[in-house]
């Protein structure tokens, strides 16, 4: 009896961390893999105009040198926009995904 609680307590957490990302994929999404600095700005600002009455959205710069993060990370503090990194299912955050909150 025990080994059967077990397992459908490891499924309902199997469950809940899929439920997770799959709700994350729902949110609407910016990739910014492959963009210059130069091309970031404008892709930003067209996307939260265009996703503006959503609660949230996702926009990944990735990881890389940083670069894209960081003009990323200084138009949302320049244009008032809160956000974290996206927070994983293990509870890790992941560096490369920036959560921003627009209402």
């Amino acid at each position: 009896m025990c080994c059967i609680v077990a397992k459908v307590v490891q499924c309902s957490q199997d469950l809940v961390a899929f439920l997770r990302v799959k709700t994350a994929k729902r949110q609407p999404t910016l990739d910014l893999h492959g963009y210059k600095t130069d091309e970031v700005f404008d892709a930003v600002e067209e996307f939260l105009r265009k996703h503006q009455n959503e609660h949230s959205v996702r926009i990944m710069p990735g990881k890389g040198t940083g670069k894209v993060k960081a003009v990323v990370a200084d138009y949302l503090k320049k244009a008032n926009y809160p956000w974290s990194h996206e927070k994983l299912p293990n509870g890790q955050m992941n560096d490369g995904v920036m959560i921003v909150y627009m209402q």
